[in-house]
């Protein structure tokens, strides 16, 4: 990697580090950097193949009801006939619970790319995309109330659910070493409202709940450099900012991979947790399988009651093209 391009990727570091960080609405990952095409749409297709992955997190282990997330994702690098634009498509599935309230949405996504040598003259593509889908909130009615004599009329006792259309739109820039991108979630601000007139004492009114997806944004960045002077290690810092334009998570991860077969490092998301993470690549005759676990060490006020959190993943890519096979001469002067 050039001296601009370093320069760029240190900028981007540091313009974000600015931002403050707290809780955010939507789930959050500590292996962020395998779940960009959860977050913006313009990645699909970005990595030269097709590949599938599975992400499963389990959060402030020791409490009851505390989040439970899953995360399914598969996307690819595919050409349109007649205009020759490469383009990315893909589709996202997600569950999320935390205590009686559960979040599952579908999205499939698409992504034009763009050829463009934008930093330091090297190549790259430019991803602009878009995804769409169905979200699906619901609320369970077990509730336990810390005063047993007194029944709250506003408080629903049946199982509330609702559904609405989800749209996500972002921009994503890779050359061999650099990847920078933005999007934005939830555009349209999806609604959820249920109802009824049979949930309070007689002669009461009619009730109704409602909840709103707020619009986040994410600005992520990163890039990879071998060691000067051991080139099997290869050392990845990237950067991931949430915000919703109230509040703002800010994620910064360092990863080393040796051989393109072990990797580990940390993330630090500021207030809230450092996490140890690790895994392998293991290489197959047509593709490569990548295997991940994360812990997280919880930082904030929370830690006295949690145990950490787990997150796991698997990943299966498939590579459309082919890598020259590598050329080795003997010097002439020992022929």
């Amino acid at each position: 990697m050039n001296i601009r391009t370093r320069n760029f990727a240190l900028l981007l570091v540091l313009l974000i580090a600015t931002l403050r960080s707290e809780a955010q609405q939507d789930p959050q990952f500590s292996m962020n950097m395998a779940t960009r095409l959860h977050v913006n749409p313009a990645y699909a297709g970005m990595n030269d193949g097709i590949c599938v992955n599975m992400l499963s997190r389990q959060q402030w282990v020791g409490f009851e009801g505390r989040p439970e997330t899953y995360l399914f994702g598969g996307h690819g690098t595919f050409t349109i006939p007649g205009i020759n634009l490469r383009s990315g498509g893909g589709i996202s599935m997600f569950g999320d619970g935390l205590g009686q309230m559960h979040m599952f949405g579908v999205k499939a996504a698409y992504s034009a790319h763009i050829p463009i040598n934008f930093i330091g003259g090297e190549p790259g593509h430019l991803g602009i995309g878009v995804s769409a889908g169905l979200l699906q909130f619901s609320m369970g009615n077990n509730w336990r109330s810390i005063t047993p004599f007194y029944e709250d009329p506003t408080i629903p006792n049946v199982a509330y659910n609702s559904g609405s259309f989800d749209l996500d739109a972002g921009l994503y820039y890779r050359t061999k070493d650099v990847y920078f991108g933005l999007s934005s979630t939830h555009l349209n601000g999806a609604k959820f409202a249920d109802g009824g007139d049979d949930l309070v004492p007689e002669g009461g009114k009619a009730w109704e709940t409602t909840f709103q997806m707020a619009r986040h944004y994410y600005l992520m960045g990163g890039y990879d450099f071998e060691l000067p002077s051991y080139n099997l290690i290869v050392l990845k810092p990237s950067v991931l900012v949430k915000t919703n334009l109230t509040s703002a998570q800010f994620d910064l991860n360092l990863v080393a991979e040796w051989n393109n077969f072990l990797w580990g490092g940390m993330t630090y998301r500021f207030t809230d947790a450092a996490t140890l993470l690790g895994g392998i690549n293991y290489g197959l005759p047509k593709g490569t399988i990548r295997v991940g676990y994360a812990y997280d060490i919880t930082t904030s006020r929370i830690r006295k009651g949690s145990n950490g959190s787990h997150e796991f993943f698997v990943q299966y890519c498939l590579k459309l093209k082919t890598p020259p096979p590598v050329q080795k001469h003997k010097t002439v002067r020992f022929l």
